[in-house]
């Protein structure tokens, strides 16, 4: 199961992050900001390349493995030495990324809309998070910057952890799942041993981030973007805490939160 849940979260992803650009595509960052942001989807998406490629599955999802990999590749090499990336040049990869996705999740775990729909939702959530951490950081090595950048970011990343939260809110009051024999509601299940753990997830996975971003844009306010990042900074653990929980939840109980 963790090998499973690595490699589908780093799949996700690589797939993901370089829709970030669209973040800042109307008034770009200039200083190579990009190249990092660049790379990083592209060394993640390659380890998970050479991985697949190894293993004993699909020769078909092998060459579709293969071939975003090449896409993606390609996209990052022509946007290298631009001033700024064309985020619609690197939506294509991200598309078909997207398409191969589902086709490991079919693999590895099952066939479910709901579950493509949170795993591509906690990857996005994830990734707007990290992607604002590292532009606090930026902020810190270029000074002068603007921080309707930052707070950009930050209202991206606090309106998917908004859309968590009400997704969160719908599945628990209507969904039962099947415990001990038995179906039963959310509610009753955290109740138990084997459910107490998911409190763990809501609260690292969805409260405290959505409360945490709060702080971190009032923060952002009084142009104070070093302590912006540090909270962005615990703000990624949490994401990152709370995202391990649900996938274990939704792999062995089927709970999609």
């Amino acid at each position: 199961m963790l090998f499973t849940t690595t490699l589908l979260s780093s799949f996700i992803f690589s797939v993901i992050y370089p829709l970030c650009f669209w973040i800042s595509f109307r008034d770009p960052l200039k200083n190579n900001f990009h190249r990092f942001h660049l790379a990083l989807p592209c060394i993640v998406g390659g380890i998970i390349t050479i991985f697949i490629a190894k293993m004993e599955i699909s020769g078909c999802l092998k060459r579709d493995v293969i071939l975003w990999m090449t896409l993606l590749g390609a996209c990052s090499f022509i946007s290298w030495n631009k001033p700024y990336p064309k985020a619609t040049l690197l939506t294509i990869p991200a598309l078909y990324g997207l398409y191969i996705f589902a086709q490991l999740q079919n693999y590895f775990l099952r066939p479910d809309y709901a579950l493509f729909f949170i795993n591509v939702l906690s990857g996005i959530i994830f990734c707007s998070s990290l992607f604002a951490m590292n532009l606090g950081h930026w902020y810190l090595n270029v000074h002068g910057l603007p921080i309707n950048h930052l707070m950009r970011s930050i209202c991206v990343f606090w309106f998917f952890l908004f859309v968590r939260a009400v997704w969160d809110i719908f599945c628990i009051f209507s969904q039962k799942i099947l415990y001990d024999g038995s179906m039963i509601p959310i509610p009753q299940f955290i109740m138990t041993i084997d459910g107490f753990l998911l409190l763990i997830a809501l609260f690292f996975g969805t409260i405290f981030p959505v409360f945490s971003v709060y702080f971190a844009y009032q923060t952002l306010k009084l142009k104070n973007t070093q302590s912006t990042t540090g909270i962005l900074y615990v703000i990624l653990c949490s994401v990152l805490i709370g995202d391990i929980a649900y996938k274990y939840y939704a792999i062995k109980f089927g709970i999609i939160l």
